[in-house]
């Protein structure tokens, strides 16, 4: 029974390490010109690698590498033909602490519009970018935020949903 245990613990540690390297072995897009609206699609691919590569290494690990895709996603998103990002006044108060998490916020939008292209609502893009956000925050790395506490707070008891869409009327 031990040995199986062990076995299967193997097992799974195997299966899982693969999506653990995919998420650490994002490489940042280099020589990227955007002359024309076709220049942009080839790019979603790397665009959702790069928010899930800033979604799960810690705020403080690679800054440099960290910089540099935040810079590409930036780029990407200020041209981009089928993403548009909004952003309300609540964001700027949530990053206030942690300017860097912006980022998040506009690559966690972008990653939600291209995955989900039907979508044209504002609530679910906000959502989807607020939880980017909070995911990055909880891998540690980050100064401190009650904001962001609080947000956690809010999404262990189901209320996350009901508070963004509370800020978006208010913009």
């Amino acid at each position: 029974m031990k040995l199986t245990s062990t076995l299967l613990l193997g097992l799974g540690l195997l299966l899982m390490a693969p999506l653990a390297a995919r998420a650490q072995t994002f490489e940042v897009p280099t020589n990227v010109e955007y002359k024309t609206e076709a220049d942009y699609k080839p790019l979603e691919p790397q665009v959702i690698a790069a928010v899930n590569w800033l979604e799960t290494v810690p705020g403080n690990a690679e800054a440099v590498k960290r910089q540099q895709t935040n810079q590409f996603l930036l780029m990407w998103i200020q041209g981009a033909p089928n993403v548009s990002v909004g952003l309300q006044q609540y964001v700027t108060e949530l990053c206030k602490s942690n300017p860097t998490l912006l980022g998040l916020f506009l690559g966690g939008w972008a990653r939600y519009s291209l995955q989900h292209p039907e979508d044209k609502t504002q609530l679910a893009p906000n959502l989807a970018a607020v939880q980017t956000m909070l995911n990055a925050y909880q891998k540690g790395g980050w100064e401190k935020d009650k904001n962001l506490d609080n947000l956690l707070a809010l999404q262990n008891k189901g209320q996350l949903e009901a508070w963004v869409a509370k800020q978006i009327k208010r913009s």
